[in-house]
């Protein structure tokens, strides 16, 4: 065999070789985990973790940082967050070009649960977008505010917002989230609040929003209290609400001041229909809860739902 040939097969068995390192390495990615990146891959962890080495020994950088203890041992390194989105989009390109090549088999709809106040102020405005990508997938969004029956509901696929502790479902992080005080521009002048941090709540009207009152870590009036130092007051007076967006509305025309969870309320920021009195930096936490995904175990390796689960972390950058 001549020189030319074996370069030609060597470069044909690279390329596999990296394909394979680089769809482990973002499996890995989205997992923090060779035990999911594996069990999504249909390989084993020792496999997962082969590929990518190998793919860090051929682009001479380091993609993971590997801890021996600690509940999170796989973290990406800056180089690897850069271009994890990159790499992210590439495959939601190439299922792109694989669901125009596939033939129709029915399974075509994509069942997807959310709160209401996510569906309506995060999910649905970019859903255009993905549906534009993927015409071949229609998505139906039931929005409920608390969590259905995956398998009884026929649910695919949700976006949930909690601890990321849901039994017999499979969950991935999808965005972080800060809680801060929000009010009307004319209750913030009445109240004549100043950017800093108050040195008490009392005689202001409070809404508190009782959306999910099964866990003392849901974003509440008590917790900001602890969280920025600010002295509770005797009685946690004001308007309770069991619906975030209502909360919203209440805020906007001037009930009251309100705690506002910052995904779901850029729109009213822009706008100035909402302000944040004391100052969004000054008065803001990361909450405990957080959004994530979550979906039926047997659903892990169908393309449809990997394609999607990519397109929307793909989103939470925009």
């Amino acid at each position: 065999m001549d020189v030319s040939k074996r370069n030609y097969i060597k470069q044909k068995v690279q390329r596999v070789a990296h394909l394979n390192g680089i769809k482990a390495f973002e499996a890995s990615a989205r997992h923090l985990s060779f035990a999911g990146a594996a069990q999504e891959l249909n390989v084993t962890p020792a496999a997962v973790g082969q590929q990518v080495r190998q793919l860090e020994e051929w682009l001479g950088v380091k993609l993971f940082i590997r801890a021996t203890s600690g509940a999170s041992r796989l973290s990406l390194t800056e180089e690897a967050i850069r271009a994890f989105p990159e790499i992210q989009r590439g495959f939601s390109h190439i299922l792109k070009g694989l669901s125009l090549l596939k033939e129709e088999s029915g399974e075509t709809v994509i069942t997807l649960s959310a709160s209401p106040s996510i569906a309506s102020k995060w999910l649905l405005p970019k859903i255009d977008d993905f549906q534009n990508d993927f015409p071949d997938i229609d998505i139906h969004v039931e929005t409920d505010v608390t969590l259905v029956d995956y398998s009884t509901q026929g649910i695919d696929i949700g976006i949930r917002y909690g601890m990321g502790q849901w039994p017999n479902l499979s969950v991935q992080h999808l965005m972080f989230e800060d809680v801060f005080p929000v009010c009307s521009p004319d209750f913030m002048e009445k109240y004549q609040f100043e950017i800093g941090l108050p040195e008490t709540l009392d005689h202001i009207p409070l809404i508190h929003d009782y959306s999910v009152t099964s866990s003392h870590l849901y974003p509440s009036w008590s917790e900001w209290c602890e969280k920025l130092g600010v002295p509770a007051p005797e009685r946690m007076h004001g308007l309770k609400i069991n619906n975030f967006s209502s909360v919203m509305e209440s805020a906007i025309r001037g009930k009251g001041l309100a705690l506002a969870r910052g995904v779901l309320v850029v729109d009213e920021l822009e706008s100035g229909q909402l302000v944040c009195p004391f100052g969004r930096k000054t008065s803001s936490y990361p909450s405990s809860f957080c959004y994530y995904l979550v979906w039926r175990n047997e659903l892990d390796t169908d393309q449809r739902i990997i394609a999607f689960r990519r397109w929307l972390l793909s989103q939470v950058s925009h």
